[in-house]
């Protein structure tokens, strides 16, 4: 995560892409530049005209695919192109705003004269980007730009609902010797049950359920799978994590003020 802030003074956790990430977005715009140079070329030559004439159209032409395409793209969508599409990844100002013209200009301008030129082997931007702490290359310096990423990790999976018949049972636990840290680990194997094969699952399941059983009272009311007694411990305590928190943030109703603050 990387914290910027707005003009606003708004704090934005924002995602920096990684420097794969952004060579594999980079190798995607650039195949499809040249696959549409090609087409141009393959097109001009079939046209025909002199030699000289079928040159300077080919060079206009690839010039403007060269840098028109990066430079519209980033524009029109605000900072994405084919390749940021397909990998998840999008271009903004450094106080998080969306890019503009003169920042895609500068960043098409500098990808094709610093970042990807000749001259610094094609490893310009590379080598800026991975030595630079948000992974910018010299464009995204000069523009005063950052590339983040747009999709989340996905998210864990909900708890399970507490049976009925454990609700007056669960109500009733005796949750105060659980660790923090054998909650965490019991939450996350709830909610990661369906991604497990059986035989880890079980396994996993007894070990944590014993350690639970030990730390927890009373005992419930019929014999219970490890697998439903850890969530229904998870799901209680969970309930009263949520109340407490509920408790905290009571805000006074326009009865319940002072006559003087109403």
């Amino acid at each position: 995560m990387s914290q910027l802030v707005t003009g606003d003074a708004v704090l934005l956790d924002l995602r920096p892409a990684r420097v794969p990430t952004r060579m594999l977005s980079a190798m995607i715009d650039v195949a499809l530049i040249a696959g549409a140079s090609y087409l141009w070329n393959y097109v001009v030559t079939r046209v025909g005209g002199s030699p000289a004439r079928q040159q300077a159209v080919s060079l206009i032409g690839v010039l403007v695919i060269m840098f028109g395409y990066l430079i519209a793209m980033e524009t029109l969508t605000r900072g994405r192109t084919v390749g940021a599409y397909a990998l998840g990844l999008r271009a903004v100002r450094d106080d998080g705003g969306a890019v503009r013209f003169r920042q895609a200009l500068m960043r098409g301008l500098t990808f094709w004269a610093v970042d990807f030129a000749i001259w610094t082997g094609f490893c310009g931007g590379l080598i800026c980007a991975a030595v630079n702490a948000q992974g910018k290359r010299f464009g995204d310096l000069l523009a005063g730009t950052i590339v983040i990423r747009t999709r989340a990790p996905r998210g864990p999976a909900a708890l399970p609902p507490m049976p009925a018949d454990l609700v007056p049972w669960a109500a009733s636990l005796e949750l105060s010797r659980l660790s923090d840290e054998l909650v965490t680990a019991s939450r996350h194997l709830v909610q990661r049950f369906s991604r497990l094969s059986a035989y880890p699952r079980a396994q996993l399941s007894g070990d944590l359920a014993r350690q639970v059983a030990a730390r927890t009272a009373p005992l419930p009311p019929r014999p219970l799978d490890p697998e439903v007694f850890l969530a229904a411990v998870i799901v209680e305590r969970r309930r009263r994590e949520t109340e407490r928190l509920r408790a905290r943030q009571w805000v006074p109703t326009a009865a319940e003020l002072p006559k003087g603050w109403r």
